[in-house]
């Protein structure tokens, strides 16, 4: 994964920063540490900031504080940092490896919770395009509680050239989209080597992905509702798979 593009992001409270500062994957590059604050007196997070040079730390006052970010959800410290996207798709030897990848999803904070998801459902990685879709924002990072920092994003051009890559490595492929040829999702076997695709929040999965894709899978919903928000959708598919792996 040497090919990357690094995107700047700002990230506020303590476990955010923490895993951040931590990760192999963001690049810190300035701490706002307020004097006599919840992160000033954490230990976690003075053993965590032990690990990068403590010339990018600044310690401030509550007003000066206050200039980078006035929220007391932020406990008392704001780092600066750069995130890397990747644009080489990895070659993986888990036999239980699994990617997200999602069809040009646009909202910040759906990107941002599928990150947090894939990283409590211990997902590989998630791939996004890269045109139509969010990227990684400062908005990404808050709302993915620290997910930003432990699952790796990937952006290609071209989703049916992913999906080429991935069965070049023994992958299956499924598609979730509301399809009269889609199996109920439960009915999927995903313990193996697997990529769960879902569409954005308007346009779907688009017709070639899901030629290209092995199986179709569909939610099934009642009261006449017809789909689920894509975050809501991959926290369920993603959790099965993860039950499937371990059961």
């Amino acid at each position: 994964m040497n090919s990357f593009t690094k995107h700047r992001i700002t990230v506020f409270g303590i476990n955010g920063c923490h895993d951040a500062i931590k990760s192999s994957i963001i690049d810190v590059k300035q701490v706002i540490l307020e004097r006599n604050s919840p992160a000033d007196n954490s230990e976690k997070m003075n053993t965590a900031l032990t690990e990068i040079p403590q010339n990018l730390i600044e310690k401030v006052d509550s007003e000066s504080f206050k200039r980078y970010v006035d929220n007391n959800r932020a406990q008392g410290i704001y780092i600066k940092a750069q995130a890397k996207t990747f644009h080489e798709l990895p070659i993986v030897e888990n036999e239980t490896a699994c990617f997200v990848v999602l069809d040009q999803v646009q909202d910040p904070h759906n990107l941002g919770q599928i990150l947090r998801i894939c990283a409590g459902g211990n997902i590989d990685g998630v791939v996004i395009t890269d045109r139509n879709s969010v990227s990684m924002t400062s908005a990404v990072a808050q709302v993915s509680q620290g997910g930003f920092s432990k699952v790796p994003l990937f952006s290609v051009t071209n989703i049916n050239k992913a999906i080429g890559h991935f069965k070049d490595n023994d992958f299956w492929i499924t598609s979730f989209e509301n399809n009269i040829e889609a199996k109920d999702w439960y009915a999927i076997d995903l313990k193996g080597r697997s990529v769960l695709i879902f569409g954005g929040e308007g346009s779907g999965i688009s017709k070639q992905v899901l030629k290209n894709s092995d199986f179709l899978a569909t939610i099934p919903m009642s009261h006449d509702m017809n789909s689920l928000n894509v975050a809501t959708a991959v926290s369920a598919i993603v959790f099965e798979r993860l039950r499937q792996v371990l059961s």
